[in-house]
């Protein structure tokens, strides 16, 4: 290499500095404690992909058949997303092993790429400062880290959604046709990985008429590849997502994810009638994203109201050409419309939330850069922008630690229960566990065995609370017949089952025979039918 190629070597690695700096930030952030079992906050969406991870590198490589262990002998097949992550997961099981770690780095992965492309796309289009801003806001949100480090699709699916939208970005800017090529490709597997990120397409196009200007939406021949690229997005996906429901309807238990939470499913005036969710929403928001960042996001999707405009579109701030600048407000209003039609799955699932984080990382990052250069401006020290900038994207990060629940071990019990499941049953036995939460299979994960959740999925009405006694035996019931060999209640849910479910509770003693308890909870031998007509006889 020589003197000119090193030094032009140089300047580039210097202008990257700082987003190296922060996505190596954002690693630590998001490496910390990386070998935690799935025991944290998501245990149970984490456990259902971690055994569809297992599925693949045990069973079967056949992508389009993701499988749980929560249903029986099976086959488990679920009507589930596109297993970006957990195939990713199961293709690193066969050099480094089934490992927790592994799962979470999958997704730790994408969650960095998603900053650095986040990052690229907010350059293209508002400068590199406010770029720099949101992909420091990204890094330091603090449900962005746990949602980055967790084994789900979510940051994968961000990753390749904000990545396929700053191709679109360079198409535009450039009207190169591989880089429309690309938007297209990248974009079908972000949406494949999770069908949320398709409410992207909503800003999507209003950048393919802002950029380079309204010219383009009047110019056919400028718009037809556009409009070909964004059919050829969508077949895939709803050819997959087709797939997908017959996979629910024909294998029990019939389940397709999301299923149920939608405006459809349960109608408009019942959704009024619960206020539209409105009530837990503020939490999840302040959550997600902070308090602080709440108010940054209010000041910044105010400021292009005071910027002026340009005949093109173009905005001007401070001598700074932009382009777009009404980019990020429109997916927010895809949001809105993600919410108007899907409020409850958001509530119930908030790691959905994440799609918008980006819009969200991008307007708050707008207002640091205004009040930092006001600041600077204020005090006549132009070096005190930076330091103000710094300030905020870090007093918001620190705001949101004191509600963070990175390492949170709710179900610390159903993990270590699953454990000891494990030790004692057989390969081919089959168990019943009642989680620390009512449908989380984490103990049957951890137990390395099939089986079912108690109550089976098909028949859980109540999420918190155990069917009344009859209903409860009756279900067990149905499970002894169907070969379980094995029942696992943690700590707390036996507590509240031998409090609230006496007749339940004693069906259990007399019909299984306690091998474990401890403080996790305890372990019952599933008596045969042939062991309980023998009983009958010495009764």
């Amino acid at each position: 290499m020589n003197f000119k190629s090193k030094m032009s070597a140089s300047r580039l690695l210097s202008g990257y500095r700082p987003i190296i700096l922060i996505l190596a930030a954002a690693a630590i952030l998001r490496l910390d404690n990386i070998t935690q079992p799935f025991i944290d906050d998501n245990a149970w969406r984490e456990a259902s992909v971690a055994m569809m991870a297992e599925n693949f590198y045990r069973k079967s490589w056949n992508i389009f058949y993701p499988e749980v262990n929560w249903v029986g002998p099976g086959p488990g097949y679920q009507g589930r997303e596109f297993q970006t992550v957990s195939y990713t997961a199961a293709l690193l099981y066969t050099v480094l092993g089934q490992k927790d770690w592994v799962g979470r780095c999958v997704a730790l992965t994408f969650g960095l790429w998603g900053i650095f492309a986040l990052y690229q796309l907010i350059r293209r289009v508002w400068g590199e400062d406010r770029a720099l801003a949101a992909a420091a806001l990204m890094a330091i949100f603090p449900s962005v880290i746990r949602i980055d480090r967790s084994f789900l699709p979510d940051s994968a699916m961000v990753s390749l959604i904000v990545t396929s939208f700053w191709m679109l970005i360079l198409y535009l800017q450039t009207d190169r046709s591989r880089y429309l090529i690309l938007a297209t490709l990248i974009g079908i597997s972000g949406n494949l990985t999770k069908i949320p990120g398709m409410i992207v397409g909503l800003p999507m196009l209003y950048a393919a008429i802002s950029i380079p200007g309204r010219r383009r939406a009047l110019n056919p021949r400028k718009m037809a590849p556009l409009v070909i690229a964004g059919v050829l997005s969508a077949l895939p996906v709803a050819a997959y997502y087709l797939w997908a429901r017959h996979l629910a309807h024909t294998y029990p238990p019939y389940h397709f994810a999301g299923e149920g939470n939608w405006l459809w499913d349960q109608g408009l005036s019942q959704w009024i009638r619960q206020r539209y969710f409105i009530s837990p929403l503020w939490g999840r928001l302040t959550a997600m994203w902070t308090l602080p960042g709440i108010a940054l996001l209010s000041l910044g999707a105010l400021l292009p109201a005071f910027r002026k405009h340009g005949s093109e579109g173009v905005m001007e701030a401070g001598g700074r050409p932009d382009e777009a600048p009404w980019l990020f407000h429109w997916w927010l209003a895809a949001g809105l419309i993600y919410y108007l039609i899907g409020a409850r799955e958001l509530i119930e699932n908030p790691s959905n939330f994440q799609i918008i984080s980006p819009a969200v990382a991008a307007l708050c990052a707008d207002a640091v850069i205004v009040l930092s250069s006001f600041a600077a401006w204020q005090l006549r020290l132009r070096a005190m922008r930076v330091a103000v900038a710094v300030a905020l994207v870090v007093f918001t990060g620190a705001w949101g630690q004191r509600r963070s629940r990175l390492h949170s071990s709710y179900a610390r019990q159903s993990y270590e229960l699953g454990l000891a499941l494990g030790r004692v049953s057989q390969k081919n036995d089959l168990v019943v566990t009642l989680g620390d939460i009512i449908g989380c299979p984490s103990m049957i994960y951890y137990s390395g065995r099939r089986g079912w959740l108690f109550p089976p999925f098909e028949d859980i009405r109540d999420w918190e609370h155990l069917p009344e006694d009859d209903e409860a035996i009756k279900s067990f019931e149905n499970l002894r017949a169907k070969g379980a060999t094995w029942l696992g209640i943690v700590g707390k849910q036996r507590d509240e089952t031998w409090k609230t479910r006496p007749g339940f509770a004693r069906h259990i003693e007399e019909t299984c025979e306690l091998k474990q308890a401890d403080e996790n909870g305890i372990i019952y031998r599933v008596r045969t039918p042939e062991e309980m007509a023998t009983l009958s006889i010495q009764r």
